[in-house]
């Protein structure tokens, strides 16, 4: 049995071996797919995978194993590939067929050449997603992922070995001449295309050529110079400039996930140069019948959307590094981890009242924003979701950069987030919903392309005199539809596309906002010192509170919640107690009263509703619809 990083660094070897003790009609397949999962189910084995958001390409070995975290941004359609094909002894004239899975090129020996013609190769499909890095992903869970990542000693020895690798295949291609359509010892399998295009003889020959000019120089840096030269590819990321890795993942064995689903991907690494479409290509007579622009936007140069094969891949409950991934079946193992609950949400609670310049209510709600989520969905209605609207943001307070420093804070608590000023310029401009190419046949993402648990924070003090155009009013449409019915409409053209959302917003203003928000909170502060009061945060978080702090969110708003009978029965009644005194509560009230006393609930680390739980949230709302009726001074 091979060592861990054997079969990490070279898992083809590992794929052959068992391909050869079953045979190509045996269970290969699945015996392979049995090795890397069980591998992977081992912790300590998992922890040597180095994840390829915190590696540069150049320190990874071409094939190798990593692992890859992102949001899968667009859906492409099923691809055709070799599951196994024949190579041919160049000298005795013998024939094996070999393995084609996981594979993007098919690689022979020396001496031995592709058998194009073989009545014995199999034609295999795979899904194919264009994955990109987590949107909003805040620096914190980058740095914990980085110290994480395996250090990787042999990132020299292993980006020459790939090269050596080339060489040889090159010498191979010398020696056959341009006459020999396996030329190069290594041939495209398949790549976002049909079947009949990756068995064109002329058109693979000419990718190949390109491939190996391309690895002539030096390796993946080479055909990242061509790339950006003739213009960088549009990587398609949602939030405007985002930085990262993003992948074109590729998966077997009905393994499947839907749009906008965060991942976590174990697979074998690709970055072949042959792989990208080169502007020399669309010249060809061969390609003129295709469409050119979709061709390059399936097939990006791999230096800068590397190729994964899908090992093993599950879709992630959360995305803080913190935790364990099943948190949730290990509930009662994290109690050491986050403290007492109460005790964390009160050391929170305090540092937002500070951050919010005295103010205890708004610290309050926040606490109970920071960990909702929509944990079930009733005909059109979101439950779980409370968006809420900070108001009484004054000039004073614009001047002195409050919101941005109230969102700084933020961001160092939650794992995802992004600051958006609503800026008439923005509204105008920046493309809030996702859009579909038929042209390029991909998805054209939009600012509202964001997966769950995603703080959208809405700056609306930035916001200035002026008229919003067509393309502003839809934006903000779109993001009334996020806010009251967590849902985007996709542009498909000819038809729209119901997406359903996860996404916690809050909007900071002057009055009340445009629009309209579960709650509305208008801030009172009792001082007005923003930087005096972010400074005496700034010293209180140490690193074992922020930890504690980010442990606590995750949790809470995970956390199991149950509403027993006698609860309800205890409500109902205060529900028609209060109709018969007319205190004007509505079932729209009590709706999101119910909502509200949930999240305090499980951010005290309640199971369950108690009686203490509903009368200090109805005490909480009271006051909250007290300020908003009372006029500003």
């Amino acid at each position: 049995m091979p060592g861990l990083d054997d079969w990490i660094l070279t898992p083809y070897r590992i794929l052959d071996r068992i391909f050869d003790e079953c045979g190509p009609n045996g269970a290969w397949k699945e015996r392979t797919s049995e090795f890397f999962t069980q591998e992977v189910n081992n912790p300590m084995v998992l922890k040597r995978i180095p994840w390829l958001n915190e590696t540069a390409l150049h320190h990874l070995r071409p094939n190798q194993v990593v692992r890859y975290r992102g949001m899968v941004q667009d859906m492409y359609d099923n691809e055709f590939f070799l599951d196994t094909y024949e190579v041919r002894d160049e000298k005795t004239g013998a024939t094996k067929l070999r393995p084609g899975r996981y594979k993007d090129v098919a690689e022979c020996g020396p001496g031995e050449e592709l058998v194009r013609d073989s009545h014995d190769c199999q034609t295999g499909d795979r899904l194919t997603y264009y994955c990109v890095p987590i949107p909003g992903e805040n620096t914190w869970v980058k740095e914990v992922y980085s110290e994480m990542n395996p250090c990787l000693s042999e990132a020299s020895t292993s980006s020459s070995s790939g090269r050596i690798k080339r060489s040889v295949c090159e010498e191979a291609e010398d020696e056959q001449g341009d006459t020999s359509v396996a030329g190069g010892a290594r041939q495209q399998i398949a790549e976002g295309t049909s079947m009949e295009t990756a068995e064109s003889g002329e058109n693979k020959r000419i990718r190949t050529d390109v491939g190996n000019n391309s690895a002539d120089g030096a390796g993946t840096s080479s055909s990242t110079t061509a790339s950006t030269s003739s213009g960088t590819p549009d990587l398609n990321f949602p939030i405007p400039g985002m930085k990262g890795t993003p992948c074109l993942v590729k998966l077997y064995d009905d393994v499947s996930f839907s749009l906008n689903d965060v991942i976590e991907v174990v697979g074998i690494l690709s970055v072949d140069p042959s792989l990208a479409r080169q502007n020399g290509d669309n010249g060809n007579s061969e390609m003129e019948f295709m469409d050119v622009e979709e061709d390059a936007a399936r097939c990006p140069p791999p230096s800068l959307v590397p190729r994964l094969h899908v090992l093993t891949a599950r879709k992630m409950a959360h995305t803080n590094p913190l935790l364990p991934a099943d948190i949730i079946e290990t509930d009662n193992t994290i109690g050491t981890a986050t403290g007492d609950m109460r005790e964390t949400r009160e050391m929170l609670r305090k540092i937002l009242e500070e951050a919010f310049l005295g103010d205890a209510l708004a610290a309050e709600l926040m606490v109970c924003h920071l960990v909702s989520s929509v944990y079930l969905r009733q005909d059109v209605i979101a439950l779980g979701k409370y968006s809420i609207n900070v108001s009484g943001i004054n000039k004073s307070l614009q001047d002195q950069k409050y919101t941005s420093n109230l969102y700084q804070l933020l961001s160092l608590f939650v794992t995802q987030s992004h600051f958006f000023p609503m800026t008439l310029n923005n509204m105008n401009k920046i493309k809030f919903i996702p859009k579909k190419d038929y042209q390029s046949n991909r998805l054209v993402s939009g600012l509202l392309q964001l997966s769950q648990h995603t703080h959208l924070v809405l700056d609306e003090t930035a916001l200035t005199a002026g008229q919003l155009d067509t393309q502003g009013v839809q934006n903000l449409t779109a993001l009334g539809n996020v806010i009251n019915w967590q849902k985007v409409d996709y542009d498909f053209q000819y038809h729209q596309l119901e997406q359903l959302t996860n996404i916690p917003v809050i909007i900071f203003s002057e009055g009340r906002a445009m629009i309209n928000s579960d709650a509305e909170i208008r801030l009172q502060p009792s001082n007005t010192e923003v930087s005096a009061a972010f400074n005496r945060i700034q010293s209180q978080l140490t690193p074992d509170i922020l930890r504690r702090i980010r442990l606590y969110l995750t949790v809470a708003r995970l956390s199991n919640y149950n509403l027993s009978e006698d609860m309800q029965k205890m409500v109902q009644d205060d529900f028609v107690d209060s109709r018969k005194n007319d205190n004007g509560i509505s079932a729209e009230d009590l709706h999101n009263l119910l909502i509200m006393a949930r999240l305090v609930a499980v951010s005290c680390g309640e199971k369950h509703l108690t009686g203490d739980v509903w009368k200090s949230t109805k005490i909480l709302d009271n006051e909250r619809k007290l300020r908003v009726r009372t006029p500003t001074q």
